[in-house]
């Protein structure tokens, strides 16, 4: 058996179960897949995985594994011992019952439909008789249509008959967010699942609305690792997008990093939303201030990063480009010292490299806050963040490490909505000074030290968001 058909039924399995039989084709980002006409107009959910083991991204998923220690292995011998105990192998009974393509959709009345073109189809009838579940079998075109029920069956075909997904506007903008080959793709209608919860669920309010129009996302396999991307649209979420300018400053040696900004309009939305009266008086009374006070504090650009500290305390800080600088940090402050009364301790302040910095220590972790300058606030576990943040050394947007990691996905030149930089590999030591030397066993180091890094990026125009994800192995 070639080790890369278990590995694939893995990738199968796993991704059948996670999305309820939802996934994606080889097809181009800006083209909708021939097998979007299998699914009805109204479908709430439609999804293709690539079942055919000799594709690129399957290829590629296997080079992947190759570099994870012990990864391919494991999976390839857990895959191939299931299928043993049920007298299966991938290339006799698995392959040629799937076919090169399985595609799930969930009707408007949420029932899934299987199909899929069969190389053999005594094959598929001698799989699904091994399995608990039993199916009533259709057609759809050349396809083999399984559902739960006749009745699901015939609704399925009805709705079919009324028109499909193909010329759906909202899939066609939900794929061009999506890489052109992929693993698989999904394409979800939370609009019309959220108004059928709705209806189902007595507990939930009669307007109940998640604010998401559509959704999708893929799995796609490159060369240097794996790459996640998600589409969605959110109507009246305005346009989130800032430069950020602030994570420019990031001293190189972070090993992990998220920058913000552009997020009144979200903070606005939630505090529009269900009543937070509850949650502001007890935010209030904990912290001596409002909690549209502490919102206002994230609604600029901020970034917060670690680094490897000394001892057991990581050099976490957060720093911070409110719109109301000074109002903030009289917020910050007022904070700061209703929890050291609370802790029957005092605030102290001091210079540090150039800047008046006070400081509160809570057990043993010595937290420190005040204005690198007139628009900037820090508040740090780390003895020379003002520093490294307001110096001249060198900064992470230089680092070959980051920039590579920008690379894979697209590039993070201009306007953004947020994004999440990891040095996964470098994170060893700083665990390692947390936990204890030995706490980290050997073969889940030789594990992460297989990986480079992670990356997650937001973007997109208006009420559109194309987030992309992408684990990078070391070579």
């Amino acid at each position: 058996m070639a080790l890369r058909r278990p590995i694939a039924l893995g990738f199968l399995t796993v991704a059948v179960i996670v999305a309820a039989g939802c996934a994606g084709a080889d097809k181009t980002s800006s083209t909708v897949p021939d097998s979007a006409s299998l699914a009805p107009a109204d479908a709430i959910v439609y999804a293709t995985l690539t079942t055919d083991d000799g594709s690129s991204q399957w290829k590629k998923a296997e080079k992947v594994l190759e570099r994870i220690p012990g990864a391919r292995d494991g999976l390839a011998g857990a895959i191939e011992g299931s299928l043993a105990e049920e007298g299966l192998t991938w290339e006799r009974d698995i392959a040629p019952a799937l076919g090169p393509e399985l595609v799930i959709v969930a009707t408007a009345d949420l029932k899934p439909v299987v199909l899929l073109q069969p190389e053999d189809d005594e094959k598929l009838t001698a799989l699904l008789e091994k399995g608990d579940e039993e199916f009533v079998r259709g057609k759809a075109d050349d396809w083999v249509a399984l559902a739960q029920t006749e009745a699901d069956l015939r609704a399925y075909e009805t709705a079919r008959g009324r028109g499909t997904l193909a010329d759906n506007q909202a899939l066609r903008a939900g794929l061009e967010a999506l890489p052109e080959e992929s693993l698989g793709k999904v394409w979800i209608d939370f609009e019309a699942i959220t108004g059928r919860l709705g209806e189902l669920q007595e507990s939930l309010p009669q307007d109940f609305d998640l604010g998401v129009e559509w959704m999708s996302m893929a799995l796609a396999a490159e060369d240097t690792g794996m790459l996640f991307a998600m589409g969605l649209r959110m109507p009246g979420g305005g346009d989130s997008r800032y430069e950020p300018e602030l994570f420019a400053e990031v001293p190189e040696d972070a090993v992990a990093a998220i920058s913000f900004g552009g997020t009144q309009g979200t903070l606005d939305r939630l505090r529009g939303g269900a009543s937070l009266d509850d949650i502001s008086r007890e935010v209030e009374q904990a912290t001596g201030v409002s909690l549209d006070r502490l919102v206002d504090a994230l609604s600029g650009e901020g970034v917060v990063y670690v680094r490897n500290g000394n001892g057991r305390v990581p050099d976490v800080t957060i720093a911070l480009r409110p719109p109301d600088a000074d109002e903030t940090f009289a917020t910050l402050d007022r904070v700061a010292r209703k929890v050291a009364e609370q802790l029957e301790t005092q605030v102290t302040t001091a210079t540090e490299f150039g800047a008046e910095v006070s400081s509160l220590e809570i057990e043993d972790v010595v937290l420190k806050y005040g204005r690198a300058d007139a628009s900037t606030i820090v508040v740090t576990t780390g003895n020379s963040a003002f520093a490294s943040l307001t110096g001249d050394g060198p900064k992470l947007v230089d680092s070959d490490g980051y920039q590579r990691a920008s690379e894979d996905v697209g590039g993070l030149e201009g306007p953004t909505k947020g994004f999440v930089y990891v040095d996964v590999d470098g994170l060893l030591p700083l665990v390692e000074s947390i936990a204890g030397g030995e706490a980290v066993p050997p073969d889940v180091r030789e594990g992460v030290e297989a990986f480079d890094s992670f990356i997650l990026e937001a973007s997109g125009e208006g009420d559109t968001t194309t987030v992309r994800g992408f684990l990078r192995v070391n070579e």
